[in-house]
């Protein structure tokens, strides 16, 4: 089973690469590696980028868009993954803005996955806010790369374009006893400074 950490976005809202915006001393992109390493669950942690930001990361497991889907967002970022590892069951997907990711959250919706795989033949199980997906925080069957490669090649690149077409199903993330921002997305500046004043406070 692998991990994609999508690091690929522009940024544009946060103003920077969020990648390398920091939490707690640390990177994003090497918080949420250290929490995925502590899981044991996984036989290798690959980074989805582009090619502008790929020299920046100090880890070996980086994989670049490809050319004909470039600026075509999170799906062209697993597809680059998924298509260079066929053979594996699994991946395991995060968006590099939600740094407070826990192992906790990790397992228990891995756990979820492999109790509803065979019976209900799942291809996707993510984690949802009050009834809302989140695919960017999702366990991912290769299955799913047909699907992604046909979104890709329409004029609608959402990830929607590909959970609704597949066998799909998501946990709550109040399920997971962990302060709430253990799932939130950093889109803005002022979202990390929040973050920031919580865990100074909490």
């Amino acid at each position: 089973m692998k991990a994609i950490i999508l690091a690929g976005g522009q940024s544009e809202r946060f103003g920077e690469p969020k990648a390398f915006a920091q939490i707690e001393s640390q990177t994003f992109y090497e918080r949420i590696i250290d929490v995925l390493e502590a899981t044991n669950m996984f036989n290798q942690i690959i980074i989805s980028t582009n090619e502008n930001l790929a020299t920046q990361f100090d880890y070996p497991n980086i994989i670049i868009d490809e050319h004909q889907n470039k600026d075509k967002g999170p799906l062209a970022g697993i597809r680059s993954v998924m298509s260079q590892h066929l053979e594996e069951e699994l991946f395991f997907v995060i968006s590099v803005d939600t740094p407070m990711i826990t192992q906790k959250a990790i397992s228990k919706l891995y756990q979820f996955m492999v109790e509803h795989l065979i019976e209900d033949q799942l291809d996707i199980a993510g984690f949802q806010e009050a009834g809302r997906p989140i695919p960017t925080l999702a366990f991912y069957s290769p299955h799913t790369l047909t699907y992604i490669d046909k979104a890709l090649n329409s004029d609608d690149y959402s990830l929607k374009n590909v959970y609704t077409k597949v066998a799909s199903d998501w946990l709550d993330v109040n399920t997971i006893e962990s302060p709430d921002y253990w799932y939130k997305n950093i889109n803005f500046q002022h979202d990390l400074d929040a973050l920031q004043h919580e865990i100074i406070n909490r």
